[in-house]
């Protein structure tokens, strides 16, 4: 759907988010070792405890919507995770807005990305 004037800009800042998500994925899982847990990957797992859902979007413009309401979704998520670990487990607490950090930026470059194709 990355087409026209601004497909080569779309398609390189999903991609870089698509790379920097993977990141806190793995971040994520390694903290979880280190605790004694083991993460699952499993692909059921992973839909199952996701906090959104995948919509295919119709459009570039409804791809873009799509994944700025899932980047609000993980930041409201990473915000409730900080404040409930704070006091329990302040590394975890700080490696967690490290990564809400990187999230708002995403937000940001979508709502920006946004704005541009629909002006």
């Amino acid at each position: 759907m990355a087409r026209r004037i601004h497909a080569k800009s779309v398609s390189d800042e999903f991609l870089a988010h698509s790379n920097e998500e993977q990141g806190h994925a793995d971040q994520i899982a390694a903290r979880m070792v280190q605790l004694g847990g083991e993460p699952d990957f499993a692909p059921n797992s992973l839909s199952q405890c996701s906090h959104t859902e995948y919509i295919a979007g119709d459009s570039l413009a409804d791809m873009i919507m799509e994944d700025l309401v899932a980047e609000r979704i993980a930041i409201d998520s990473y915000r409730a995770l900080i404040e409930h670990l704070a006091d329990q487990a302040p590394t975890t607490s700080q490696m967690l807005k490290g990564i809400l950090a990187v999230e708002e930026q995403h937000a940001d470059e979508l709502a920006d990305l946004l704005e541009a194709l629909l002006s």
